[in-house]
């Protein structure tokens, strides 16, 4: 439980950030000239007479004002901390990713026989000063295959190899005149038998490095407990981390303000994205456990967030954390970019709208704004209806055209009111959901990075494995024996142990005949040959820089399942001739999908989306792996999808699975030199993250709100007397009744419904303990159905058909009370076509034909009577929810 001062010191830094929240201080200030506004009509009514009293209304709108700030900080502020513990995680987890393969790296090359040859050659000559003269050229071929190695796995700047005494024996870099180490770097790999030793600081080694990332590893021969010396690979991890950064900021830096940073476990920066704002070597406190914080640093406060590495293949790091700072001036500026401008508005309401994007307490307040100013209008209605009821039997108390002003501004200030509360929450989902495009990019652009690193990997493999000394010298014999193709197998195995994403590692002659695997079984299957198309460009590749590729589909080598396989030449010891090949099987479908599984979203306690979906797709636009079976592997994409997997766009939001989802992609770039300009390999395939924004149907439920009769008042002198008339609408059709027959509007919510009773009948409303019968008129008013898409909710119109009589009428909105020249109304039969109507006149409006009934309460009363059912034989039945009501 979280003390006292914790809980003092957390809303202190939360009162520091929202001073910094642009788009809330904005709205806030907003919200208060309105206030004051509503506190002005408040003394206004008051001071009147006129019995206009805005209090409530006013009391509603400021706490909903607040509750609605509340919700806007904690949504920007939850929306960034996200991304920013998005970016950390990235950070750190793509650095770890790279470290594994270096633990496999070191182990490998420590058991290389050219390098246990050399030591052995070095020992033996140790003491004969004239014959270490026959080592220089032993030096000069280790020191070119160090550099073969380097060629490929560019990671690296330098191989240094040490004998016991910390003596440098050879290095790759013969610029860096350093003899011997002290390092206990040295002391620890001699005294690790069979692991590596990782170490990151400063190391003598290299003394124009400050720190400096190495891996080292005692080298041995096999069966002996003597060691023969140290390796140790130097990582660029200057380099490796700058590019890790670049790939997570914005395209345009300028609009990217955010400090990308690596920390050691004691919470020192060790690499920075931006050295001017954080410099390494500084110690900041790791954000752990909380979200985040707020952390000073020189003259400026940051928010800052954490994360640790989420361990790869059972390697969790060196104990380093992501940390990403963002400087609060900076923090939530509003950049919503263009995403947006591409989407079908209607579609775009829907994703507003959908629970899956905001919280129920958040899309609660926009109802409850509708709410507060439908009971104000309904109050202003009943107003007007009263104020015309009033001057027309002469019984007004206070002057009439003040009180009609008053009412007129009332309503426009309700209406300013629930339009700025409409802007901020708009503005508010506009911003998440551009953030959530973004996010589905940056996934992708992470699924597609993580991949083309992985397969660099793969592509120096095959090649560096090419070179082992024991599999050129024994194809170059001829046709191996089974003892020489168990030997060849023996170190395939024990090479696939250490790198465990192959299923499996062939060799193979020239003629494609399989000579030894690190699966054992096919060893004893000497005829099999492999006959796959890149058997024979692996075998016609010119030089040790060369690889092949096949393409992505269902090999024996995997089972009969798709993958791809990785292969290089080996060439004679003399480098004259190619004497066979070596295959590497990359185990695709786990690898594949832990890939992608790693780029799904997180949500905020960390854990991944199990409601997302990420794939990845070849130019072809066939799947070639996917987290959702609902997207078969080897199946094409569906054409929607297709369109937004070419990779020249962000993405946009399409209907899939009856879903409405937020799509990003991102094309294939390569690594390094893997598929950059030196290299001829190149496979279109794109990463694709799907993240569920809303229903399909929602947007097909979207509907356009109902267009008000538009009714002007007097034009010419000579119209003779006028007559006010409330309207109001049912369904898509306006109508409109005489201020004297109105009692008052009320909301349905409280009808009780009567079980038996037909349509056109909405239920019983107490009024003064008295049940009043209110129907329905959509049917016989031939109006569409009434859906809260445009604007409806129910209410009753409560009429007078003489002393003690009411009835109710449901309506679905109040409009406006126009005053019109009695001469335009033109009457209307009581009964048309032997069936009478409810209306008793119609007036035109000023669109081209079209008319505006003007219902009466008595004809109402005539034609609805029968569907009321007969009171002796009802029990009524209370709703218990408003929703009971609705049409």
């Amino acid at each position: 439980m979280a003390s006292h001062q914790d809980t003092q010191q957390a809303k202190a830094g939360l009162a520091r950030i929202s001073r910094h929240m642009e788009a809330v201080q904005a709205y806030g200030q907003s919200f208060q000239g309105l206030q004051t506004g509503w506190d002005n009509l408040t003394l206004l009514g008051q001071l009147s007479g006129t019995g206009i009293d805005t209090g409530q209304t006013r009391q509603a709108f400021q706490q909903l004002t607040g509750q609605l700030l509340e919700h806007l900080g904690h949504e920007v502020l939850d929306k960034t901390v996200l991304a920013m513990r998005a970016k950390a995680q990235v950070a750190v987890d793509i650095m770890v990713r790279n470290l594994f393969e270096r633990t496999a790296d070191i182990g490998f090359l420590a058991t290389d026989e050219d390098i246990r040859a050399f030591l052995l050659r070095e020992r033996e000559l140790r003491s004969h000063y004239a014959a270490r003269r026959e080592l220089q050229d032993d030096m000069d071929l280790l020191r070119a295959r160090f550099g073969e190695y380097v060629a490929k796995y560019s990671v690296y700047h330098d191989i240094v190899l040490l004998d016991t005494a910390g003596r440098v024996l050879l290095r790759l870099d013969d610029s860096v005149s350093v003899e011997s180490s002290r390092d206990a770097l040295v002391a620890e790999a001699l005294g690790t038998r069979a692991a590596y030793v990782e170490a990151f600081r400063h190391i003598d080694l290299l003394p124009a490095h400050g720190q400096s990332l190495v891996y080292a590893y005692r080298v041995e021969q096999p069966g002996e407990t003597e060691p023969l010396g140290v390796l140790c690979l130097c990582f660029r991890f200057d380099d490796e981390t700058q590019r890790i950064f670049a790939n997570l900021r914005e395209q345009d830096h300028d609009q990217d303000w955010s400090v990308i940073l690596l920390t050691d476990a004691d919470g020192r920066v060790i690499a920075s994205s931006d050295h001017h704002h954080i410099p390494t070597g500084v110690q900041l406190a790791p954000v752990l456990g909380e979200g985040f914080r707020v952390q000073r640093f020189g003259p400026h406060e940051y928010l800052a967030a954490s994360a640790t590495a989420t361990p790869y293949q059972g390697y969790g790091g060196p104990g380093w954390h992501g940390h990403v700072m963002l400087p609060l001036q900076h923090a939530f500026e509003r950049r919503r970019g263009e995403a947006l401008r591409h989407i079908d508005p209607q579609v775009l309401q829907a994703v507003m709208r959908s629970p899956a994007m905001f919280g129920e307490r958040l899309r609660q307040i926009p109802l409850q704004a509708d709410e507060i100013q439908r009971a104000l209008n309904r109050s202003i209605w009943n107003g007007h209806v009263r104020m015309s009821r009033q001057q027309q039997n002469g019984s007004a108390a206070v002057n009439s055209s003040f009180a009609k002003v008053l009412l007129q501004e009332v309503g426009n200030s309700g209406e300013r009111t629930k339009a700025l509360f409409a802007e901020s929450i708009n503005d508010l989902h506009e911003t998440v959901v551009s953030a959530v495009l973004h996010d589905s990019a940056f996934l992708a652009a992470l699924a597609i990075d993580i991949m083309d690193r992985n397969l660099y990997e793969r592509a120096n493999d095959c090649r560096w494995w090419a070179l082992t000394s024991a599999f050129r010298e024994l194809l170059a014999a001829g046709s191996p024996d089974a003892d020489k193709r168990h030997r060849i197998g023996e170190v395939l195995r024990y090479v696939n142990g250490l790198y465990t994403v192959y299923s499996d590692l062939v060799v193979f002659d020239t003629q494609g005949r399989v000579v030894a695997s690190s699966h054992s079984h096919r060893e004893e299957a000497p005829d099999e040959t492999l006959r796959e198309e890149w058997v024979h460009r692996v075998l016609a590749l010119e030089d040790s820089q060369g690889y092949a590729v096949s393409d992505f589909g269902a090999s024996p080598l995997y089972g009969g399942a798709p993958t791809y396989i990785y292969g290089a030449a080996i060439r004679s010891p003399d480098g004259s001739r190619v004497v066979g090949g070596v295959g590497i099987v990359f185990d695709g479908s786990p690898q594949f999908a832990a890939m992608l599984r790693d780029a799904l979203p997180r949500d905020e306690s960390g854990a991944t989306r199990q409601d997302c979906l990420a794939a990845f797709i070849d130019a072809q636009g066939r799947v070639l792996s996917t987290t959702d079976d609902r997207l078969q592997v080897g199946a094409r994409l569906p054409a929607d999808l297709l369109r937004l997997a070419d990779g020249t766009t962000a993405g946009g939001i399409v209907e899939w699975q009856g879903r409405l989802h937020a799509v990003g992609t991102r094309r294939s770039a390569g690594y390094r030199e893997y598929k950059g300009e030196g290299d001829a390999y190149r496979n279109e395939v794109t990463a694709l993250v799907m993240v569920p924004v809303g229903d399909a149907q929602a947007a097909a439920r979207t509907a356009p709100a109902v267009n008000r009769p538009q009714l002007h008042g007097r034009r010419q002198s000579d119209e003779g007397a006028c007559i006010e008339l409330a309207t109001f609408r049912v369904g898509d059709k306006w109508f409109a009744l005489k201020p004297e027959e109105i009692v008052e509007a009320l909301p349905a919510r409280k009808l009780s419904t009567a079980p038996g009773a037909g349509p056109d009948f909405g239920g019983y409303l107490m009024h003064e303990g008295t049940p009043v019968p209110v129907f329905d008129i959509r049917h016989i008013a031939q109006a569409a159905e009434a859906s809260e898409a445009d604007g409806a909710q129910p209410q009753v119109i409560l009429l007078n058909n003489g002393p003690g009589n009411w009835l109710g009428v449901l309506a679905d909105e109040l409009g406006p009370i126009p005053e019109l020249p009695v001469a335009r109304m033109k009457p209307v039969p009581g009964m048309i076509a032997g069936a009478s109507v409810i209306s008793e006149a119609i007036v035109p409006t000023d669109e081209a034909e079209q008319l505006l009934p003007i219902l009466c309460a008595a004809r109402i009363a005539q034609r609805m009577g029968s569907a009321e059912p007969d009171r002796s034989k009802l029990q009524l039945v209370t709703p218990a929810a408003p929703q009971a009501v609705r049409r």
